[in-house]
């Protein structure tokens, strides 16, 4: 085992919801890694401005609404048609709603949820359909949140309930798809101020305290990326079914 084993060069990883935050920044390092990167969301603008940041490769991006399995679909028969089958993806897509119980209709719920959970899953589905050889694998890694683990604060159940879904859809795919060699794991990742946020609800005094609840610091989005690249790696071939927490310590003092 070398260096060798955390390059990503010759693989296609496909990144869902890279237009901003979390999820430009692993493209980005993806790319840096040797990957030909296919990026989707449903921004245009912001995703040719993330193709415009990745050092030269077979890159492209498709307009994917997660909400929507054929869009999901078509967008994922496009990025194998372009480049080819599929090494790993990233579900980097999501939305972090605060809102107390009392005023969640149904609209808002199902908006969490389509996007935070349903995307994930039927992502990984479409992913899964086009992995190169089961010899070596593919990699699903998911996004998730200390959330799952200890709620950040009054309000965040939907986001919450949404984690914690992903955190059971990650363990289950893990056993699933074992047979054909393909892994799956999740960051649990903690106070990284991103875009997520919805900030007409959340006060100044609220982030702060999120932000910087951590032992050693804020984290910045590259220290996801860079967790994101050892589990798509062949470093992490013997690791699957894992939630590899991402949060400076912050679960240790909560």
């Amino acid at each position: 085992m070398g260096i060798e084993d955390f390059s990503l060069k010759g693989k296609h990883i496909v990144i869902v919801g890279a237009s901003s935050g979390l999820g430009r920044a692993t493209a980005v390092a993806c790319a840096e890694c040797g990957a030909n990167v296919s990026i989707c969301a449903r921004r245009e603008d912001n995703l040719k401005e993330v193709i415009k940041m990745l050092p030269s490769g077979n890159h492209g991006y498709s307009i994917v609404d997660v909400k929507s399995v054929s869009s999901i679909n078509d967008g994922f028969d496009c990025f194998v048609d372009e480049r080819g089958l599929i090494s790993g993806m990233v579900y980097a897509a999501g939305i972090s709603t605060v809102r107390p119980l009392s005023v969640i209709d149904e609209k808002s719920y199902d908006e969490t949820m389509n996007i935070n959970l349903k995307g994930a899953f039927f992502c990984s589905k479409a992913a899964l359909k086009n992995t190169r050889s089961i010899r070596k694998g593919s990699s699903i890694v998911f996004l998730s949140s200390i959330s799952s683990y200890n709620t950040v604060g009054k309000g965040r159940i939907l986001y919450t309930v949404s984690k914690a879904g992903i955190n059971g859809l990650m363990r289950s795919l893990a056993i699933d798809v074992s047979s054909m060699k393909h892994r799956s794991n999740a960051l649990i990742i903690g106070s990284i101020k991103t875009n997520i946020w919805d900030v007409d609800l959340v006060t100044e005094e609220q982030s702060s305290k999120y932000l910087s609840g951590s032992l050693i610091g804020d984290g910045e989005p590259g220290d996801v990326a860079n967790a994101c690249i050892y589990l798509l790696s062949d470093a992490s071939k013997w690791v699957t079914g894992a939630a590899l927490l991402v949060d400076g310590g912050y679960t240790l003092i909560e």
